[in-house]
């Protein structure tokens, strides 16, 4: 008996303050290959905003969407291209930084040095006086 692998669920929320917050939308992850394919990281030239789209809406699986009045936008391909512009380009990125492990909500740890310099003292960058230097 072998291991099944499950295929990666992919669940975007917002936190309270966003402009989506509220917005839930599950997708499906990408094979490797895709992946690959699509991120430019196989050699290629990765991805076009159109080809970004489209991936976004074959993987879609579900959303709470509704339209202004209420009624619930079906999620499905042909419904991603009739949203709004911005709207989808946000939810399309924020999959991909998913897929690629970032999320916006992880904070830094307290112990992040925030950039600070390191402790460990700097090398010195001077040359060598002439009698050091034979």
């Amino acid at each position: 008996m072998g291991y099944k692998a499950k295929r990666k669920t992919i669940t975007l929320q917002f936190e309270p303050g966003h402009d989506l917050y509220g917005l839930e939308v599950q997708l499906r992850g990408m094979n490797i290959g895709q992946y690959l394919k699509f991120t430019g990281y196989d050699g290629g030239d990765g991805e076009t905003v159109a080809g970004l789209i489209d991936r976004f809406g074959e993987h879609l699986v579900t959303w709470n969407l509704e339209d202004e009045d209420g009624t619930a936008i079906p999620a499905t391909p042909g419904a991603v291209q009739e949203q709004d512009h911005d709207l989808i380009l946000a939810l399309a990125n924020a999959w991909m930084d998913a897929l690629a492990g970032v999320h916006d909500g992880d904070p830094l740890a307290e112990s992040s040095p925030s950039g600070e310099p390191s402790l460990v003292e700097s090398v010195p960058m001077e040359a060598l006086s002439p009698s050091l230097a034979s």
